[in-house]
């Protein structure tokens, strides 16, 4: 009988957890709150600067941001 094995989450050198966005990149797990916030709104800035329509670009970015906090709190939890 198989038996269904997940992955082993990636782990930076540091050994904390790595978020991964849907654009592939990578973005590590701080324990630090305001250090995290800063890190992901420096990405979801990023993928707003890729379209030109500003409302596709707030768009873009707030599907990213709920992305991102919703990988955040499933790695939290599993870490717990």
């Amino acid at each position: 009988m198989l038996q269904n094995r997940q992955k082993p989450k990636p782990r930076a050198q540091t050994g904390l957890p790595i978020i991964r966005c849907r654009c592939g990149v990578e973005i590590l797990l701080l324990p630090d709150l305001k250090a995290m916030d800063n890190a992901v709104e420096t990405h979801v800035r990023s993928h707003g600067r890729k379209e030109k329509d500003p409302f596709k670009a707030a768009a873009e970015a707030e599907h990213v941001r709920d992305d991102l906090i919703k990988k955040i709190f499933q790695e939290i939890n599993r870490l717990e």
